[in-house]
Formats: C-alpha cells, sequence, structure tokens
C-alpha cells in the first residue's frame, strides 16, 4: 500500500508566491525598460498602443531618438564662425538662458555659410536638442569631423556660430 502525499508546508507557500512576484516584478522591468542588441537597456521613445485585451509598446516607426541629458549636463563650446564680432558671447548668453551651464566660447578659424552644431560619439541627443534651443532645424546638426574645426577642451557639443546667429 502506498502512502499518501504529503500537502506542501506553509513554507513552501510562501517560497513559491516570492518566487512568482520576483519574477513577475523582473518581467514588468525588462517590458518597461528593454535592451538594446548589445544586451544594455535601451533609451528609446515609445508611445503605448491599446489592444482589446492588453496595453504594449511600440517603438517608433523608423527611426531612434537618442535620448539627450538634461542642458546643465551638456558640455558646449561656441566658436565664432560669422565673421561678426560678439556672437558666440551672444550664443552663449542665449544657451545659458535655456538652461546650458556649461558653454565656454571661442573664435572659429573660418567663416561658415549657417550655423552647424557638431557632436561628439553618443551626443547627438544633446545636440539635437541644442539646436532646437537655439531655433535650427535637424539639418544644422552633423557629426564631429576629425579632426575638430576648434579645440574641444572637453565640450561634447560644439557650435559654429554662423551668420544667421548675428541678426
Amino acid at each position: 500500500m502506498a502512502t499518501p502525499p504529503t500537502p506542501p508546508s506553509a513554507r513552501d507557500n510562501v517560497v513559491g508566491v516570492v518566487l512568482i512576484v520576483a519574477a513577475v516584478l523582473v518581467g514588468v522591468l525588462l517590458l518597461v525598460k528593454g535592451y538594446d542588441s548589445e544586451g544594455g537597456v535601451a533609451a528609446t521613445d515609445t508611445k503605448p498602443v491599446a489592444s482589446s485585451t492588453t496595453t504594449t509598446t511600440a517603438p517608433p516607426a523608423s527611426t531612434t531618438t537618442v535620448a539627450a541629458k538634461p542642458p546643465a549636463q551638456v558640455s558646449v563650446k561656441v566658436a565664432n564662425a560669422s565673421g561678426v564680432s560678439g556672437v558666440a558671447g551672444k550664443t552663449r548668453t542665449a544657451l545659458q538662458g535655456k538652461g546650458y551651464t556649461q558653454v565656454a566660447v571661442s573664435d572659429a578659424p573660418s567663416v561658415v555659410q549657417s550655423t552647424v552644431v557638431y557632436y561628439a560619439e553618443g551626443a547627438k541627443g544633446d545636440a539635437e536638442a541644442l539646436a532646437a534651443a537655439l531655433g535650427l532645424g535637424a539639418g544644422a546638426v552633423q557629426a564631429m569631423p576629425s579632426p575638430p574645426p576648434v579645440s574641444l577642451g572637453g565640450a561634447t557639443v560644439l557650435v559654429l556660430a554662423g551668420p544667421d546667429l548675428a541678426s
């Protein structure tokens, strides 16, 4: 005659509930944060998409926006490339009014046709936000050339202030 199985103890029930709660929390974290192709946490803008039974998130259609740091954390160099005296200082004052506190100024070695915002690797989102703060279009934002047109002094975003910022 076989002995009947013993019922689970209260301790077994508690352990099971704790494991389930932990698994649900990890799952929610993974769904909320997401991961990029290299296994790191991805910082992408997503919009909720409602379904008849659940709410899910979908990435933007074809572009990924790199998250920008707060303006006070962005190191900026403004170089006067307009041919008009005082444009770099005027641009620095405008950026400081928008919350950019780490702004150095200098002169560029040559004049540009219109303002260009260059970004160092990993700072594209910062450059895009800065360009928007100056009222510039997305076409003004470009990857930093090598070598940079002026000494960066640790800046990750370089503004070559052109004649369009002189007025």
